[in-house]
């Protein structure tokens, strides 16, 4: 196959302006001799693809999508592993050759990939080959963002929707979300457990993507979790900080401007779920400054007070989880002002609920802590037997704190 080529292709490359002349038959004859799928051959062909990409350079932006479309179809139906190899180092060389072309706005480039991403049934480790490779796109896409967002927004919006459109047709997408986490993931990772220089300008985008965005709810938070917790396992706490700063603050950022922007609910509670894999993942060690991390909650719960709104159970379980993992030297100068706005009596349902899964979870900071604001605050309420979550409060009570005096005073 290669002599073949060669036989074919020979006369016409002999110096740079015969290569140019012809580069419509070059493109053609190393096309038809690539999709033969020879793997004695490939290799060449492939290394001789990414040259001539190389040597056209801008020329080569006709012939791109369909050579990318080629080389990907040749990896997706190859049992061999080199073959998979070169067609991924052919893909890579591409990508770098023509970023400037491609990455002002990477959507038909995505749109070519997704098979290769898991959108289709593919191996996995050939999903993980093809975010690896796209990844070098979306860094150069973040390097432009404090000048010209919209590059890499528009691979975050194009994912988000992508991944919408996946969950309406009832398609079976845990692959797709592995290999467009992997995508964000590898694009902020850097070596040795640190990140890239672009990798916090990529969080930062997902994370406004995601929590501002519209669409189901359901896509958005597995993607926003997913890359949060891969990135919490890769990094150390300082190498986490920067993320764990812009979290922070896009979280804060949500409740304060609620009233001004009219911030989606599902955006809210998505930082309330944010929050719970940010204090539990890794037991909160990636955490260096609880005391933001506090802060945050207590200004959560302080404007829902302001604007008369229960707090969601998700957000007492945030509350629950935080006040579990923080030191409790920082913990202690905050729990009144929390505690004083989580047994406010518009969350009267859902203090008992909190108190109990407090206690479930660490029943000795539960007496240290809490008890006091539980005898304070529930002991005195005029209460009556009421289904809270189809939990009866009177059980609660009782695993709380299985005190014979409380429960007949409960009962009074």
């Amino acid at each position: 196959n290669f002599s073949d080529f060669v036989r074919e292709a020979s006369p016409l490359c002999n110096n740079l302006p015969q290569v140019l002349h012809y580069q419509n038959d070059i493109a053609r004859i190393l096309s038809d001799s690539i999709a033969k799928g020879d793997s004695l051959s490939l290799e060449p062909l492939l290394s001789l693809l990414s040259s001539f990409a190389h040597d056209l350079a801008s020329a080569f932006e006709p012939y791109f999508s369909d050579a990318v479309t080629l080389v990907t179809s040749v990896a997706a139906r190859s049992p061999e592993i080199e073959v998979i190899e070169w067609t991924f180092n052919c893909l890579a060389w591409l990508f770098k050759y023509l970023s400037r072309l491609l990455v002002p706005d990477l959507r038909p480039l995505l749109r070519i990939m997704s098979p290769l991403l898991g959108r289709d049934s593919q191996k996995v480790f050939i999903t993980r080959f093809a975010a690896e490779s796209m990844s070098f796109l979306v860094r150069k896409a973040a390097l432009l963002y404090h000048k010209n967002q919209r590059p890499l927004r528009n691979v975050l919006d194009f994912i988000l929707h992508d991944l919408d459109e996946v969950n309406r047709q009832g398609l079976d997408t845990p692959l797709y979300y592995y290999g467009v986490k992997t995508l964000l993931v590898d694009a902020v990772k850097g070596v040795d457990r640190s990140l890239h220089s672009t990798g916090p300008t990529v969080y930062e985008c997902l994370l406004e993507c995601s929590l501002c965005g519209h669409g189901e709810m359901k896509g958005r938070t597995e993607l926003l979790d997913g890359v949060t917790v891969s990135l919490i396992h890769h990094t150390e706490p300082q190498t986490f900080r920067p993320l764990l700063d812009l979290a922070l603050k896009r979280v804060r950022w949500m409740f304060e401007q609620s009233p001004k922007t009219e911030s989606p609910a599902d955006g809210q509670a998505m930082c309330e779920r944010l929050l719970c894999v940010l204090a539990t993942v890794r037991k909160g060690s990636r955490v260096q400054d609880w005391g933001a991390m506090l802060d945050v909650l207590l200004c959560m719960l302080r404007i829902r007070e302001e604007h008369e709104e229960k707090p969601t159970r998700a957000l007492y379980e945030a509350a629950v989880v935080i006040m579990q993992s923080a030191p409790l030297d920082m913990l202690v100068s905050k729990v009144r002002p929390i505690m004083d706005r989580i047994a406010h009596h518009h969350n009267q349902d859902y203090f008992l609920v909190f108190c109990s899964f407090f206690c479930d979870l660490d029943k000795a900071r539960f007496e240290s802590l809490i008890y006091p604001y539980f005898v304070k605050y529930f002991v005195p309420l005029d209460l009556v037997l009421r289904d809270v979550d189809g939990v009866s409060d009177f059980y609660l009570l009782i695993g709380i704190h299985n005190s014979a005096d409380y429960v007949g005073l409960y009962q009074k």
